[in-house]
């Protein structure tokens, strides 16, 4: 499989550690609050991207973390720290707020079909307590505060740290290389106006970075700490992916994922403690997805016009609207939101499910022509919109109906729209007993030729939010 390589500039076939495996850690959010859509894109890319690897055959070893201590605001050091700061303002124990938005995590990623690290199907229900989460792939940073340690401690013996009064820092001056992703120059980054160059006099450059912050000054009352040979206090931020991806897929893996905003701090300082611990980079690939940006171009946030999906959705969307979206976007596309770009996905999607619905249920062989065609689309560096356009012509192709809808469902296996799985009037477990009371009234009225009747009931269903489809097999439904 071809894919962009962040470090490589360029489109690399990937030559992974292992021949037919691949070992993957996945950047995730920090729990501190609900997650805006923007943030949501991330993990709809790198699901799509693991459905493929395993549609193409790969065996497939992936993790994705849960930061749950020590990123702080604006990703600086002497920022407040995310989780600890919604813990202060509302009295409660920083696990509460991480385990509250956990679960919200699970919610969404639920909704929008995004599978666990392993491949299992989310179930929002779930424990989210204690290491419940790690069987799926989930890792917690505060579960990996011992590992942080003693990972920062084989950087101390290595000679690539320095300590003041507050702090356990990563010396950068120590990596020649460690502007590598953006190529811009020490000198460049140090002439930034950086909040923690004042906040402490005795750091020696200001790209230099916390792995271990003491419980003093400002952090004095920070709720979460551990004891460490630097004093009483708290991990960095970066230093948790370092300790968290090498503790489970070792010290060489292939792929970490991330979005774009991590190219100029998070992940620099992360391959630097990998190489200051361990004497070498620890990641052969690294993959950037794109921001989702506002209507004038900027970084979509909370205060930028980011809206979490539960609001969304109270707009009249379907999860999976949102999905499609971002499923026919290039990861390395930066996709600007709007009701137009929202509205045509949904339009798209349902255009694509009506087609699907009028394909019957008998399910008969995958195509393998289309499954050929689908697959290359696939291997050239996540190339999903030739991929729908695939699904497209096989839809209007002239093949068996219960071939392409075989087809249709193999390729979903990747696009994760659940396409195949939509709500029939047969299943009456499934809708309302007033919708099935007015689609049994509509099949009446049809009978009798009573018409203006009959649209009078699809215009009241519609209302509700769901579209009939009159199909060979009779009435479905269709949500909107």
């Amino acid at each position: 499989m071809k894919i962009y390589s962040t470090l490589d500039k360029k489109i690399v076939e990937i030559e992974s550690k292992e021949k037919g495996k691949i070992s993957m850690y996945n950047c995730g959010p920090t729990v501190y609050s609900r997650m805006q859509i923007g943030n949501l894109r991330a993990y709809v890319n790198w699901d799509v991207f693991y459905r493929a690897l395993k549609y193409l055959g790969f065996e497939v070893d992936r993790i994705m973390n849960l930061t749950d201590v020590g990123h702080m605001t604006r990703d600086e050091d002497f920022g407040e720290d995310k989780v600890d700061k919604i813990a202060s303002e509302e009295g409660i124990d920083p696990l509460d707020v991480a385990n509250r938005n956990i679960e919200m995590v699970l919610e969404d990623f639920s909704s929008l079909n995004i599978l666990t690290p392993s491949g299992e199907k989310i179930d929002p229900k779930w424990d989210v307590k204690e290491k419940s989460l790690e069987k799926f792939g989930f890792t917690r940073a505060t579960e990996y505060v011992q590992e942080m340690i003693e990972m920062n401690q084989k950087m101390v013996e290595n000679g690539y740290t320095y300590e003041t009064d507050q702090a356990l820092y990563f010396d950068v001056t120590k990596i020649p290389e460690y502007t590598i992703f953006t190529g811009q120059s020490l000198d460049e980054k140090s002439s930034g106006d950086r909040e923690e160059v004042v906040v402490d006099p005795d750091k020696k450059h200001s790209a230099d970075f916390v792995l271990w912050m003491k419980r003093v000054g400002k952090y004095k009352n920070h709720i979460m700490h551990w004891s460490s040979p630097w004093g009483d206090g708290f991990p960095g931020w970066h230093i948790e992916c370092s300790a968290m991806s090498t503790s489970k897929l070792g010290e060489n893996f292939d792929i970490h994922t991330g979005g774009v905003d991590h190219l100029s701090i998070h992940h620099p300082n992360e391959r630097a403690q990998n190489i200051g611990a361990l004497g070498h980079p620890v990641v052969k690939y690294w993959m950037h997805n794109e921001w989702l940006v506002n209507a004038k171009g900027g970084k979509l946030s909370k205060s930028t016009g980011g809206i979490t999906l539960p609001e969304l959705v109270e707009k009249g969307y379907d999860p999976m609207d949102l999905r499609y979206w971002f499923v026919a976007t290039g990861y390395r596309v930066q996709m600007k939101l709007s009701e137009e770009a929202l509205d045509g996905a949904k339009n798209a999607r349902l255009n694509i499910v009506k087609k699907v619905v009028g394909l019957g249920d008998e399910e008969g062989q995958v195509l393998e022509e289309y499954k050929g065609k689908f697959s290359e689309a696939l291997a050239n560096n996540l190339n999903m919109s030739e991929g729908l356009a695939i699904l497209n012509d096989l839809l209007k192709s002239k093949e068996e109906k219960a071939d392409i809808l075989a087809t249709v469902k193999d390729f979903d296996k990747v696009l994760g729209l659940d396409l195949v799985t939509i709500e029939d009037s047969s299943k009456e477990e499934k809708i309302e007993t007033e919708m099935l009371n007015l689609l049994e009234d509509r099949k009446k009225a049809r009978a009798e030729k009573n018409f203006e009747e009959s649209d009078r009931l699809r215009d009241e269903i519609l209302s509700m939010g769901y579209e009939i489809l009159d199909t060979p097999g009779g009435q479905k439904l269709v949500k909107k």
